[in-house]
């Protein structure tokens, strides 16, 4: 009498309907763990990277005499570079187009600060869109393998 109801078919297809669900589940959950892998390979690079340069800097640190006396020598040759560039523009050009290609300098590192500004909003813009494209997943992979459980 059952299958005269079709109750048969009926549980045929629930069944049927689970394994799908579980299946997209399982293959949400694969794709999840391997974001999640990725994400921990970078971080454990990352951790590395930074582990290396705290102890570069450790040994820098400790040899802080040799970096005084490189900085100085650095800077010693931008502030000579600077004063000889002077020296051969004002005598070729005057004192005021100096201070025109100053204007010039100054304008250039504005543009520069403002395209490194709006380069870290865009990034900021696309890791927000990635955490809720992450949650959205998150949600919808709970939701296909647990249903709503009512």
């Amino acid at each position: 009498m059952s299958d005269e109801l079709g109750l048969s078919a009926g549980a045929k297809g629930i069944s049927e309907g689970i394994k799908t669900g579980r299946e997209a589940g399982r293959e949400i959950g694969k794709n999840i763990e391997e974001v999640q892998k990725e994400a921990v390979d970078v971080a454990r690079q990352r951790a590395q990277a930074k582990i290396r340069e705290r102890r570069e800097a450790e040994f820098k640190k400790e040899r802080a005499i040799f970096k005084a006396l490189e900085e100085y020598k650095h800077r010693k040759q931008i502030t000579d570079e600077e004063y000889k560039l002077r020296v051969d523009f004002v005598k070729n050009y005057g004192t005021k187009e100096w201070d025109k290609l100053i204007q010039i300098k100054t304008e250039i590192e504005k543009l520069e600060k403002a395209d490194k500004d709006y380069f870290d909003a865009e990034l900021s813009k696309v890791r927000s869109v990635q955490f809720w494209c992450f949650m959205a997943a998150a949600w919808i992979a709970y939701f296909i393998v647990w249903g709503s459980k009512k």
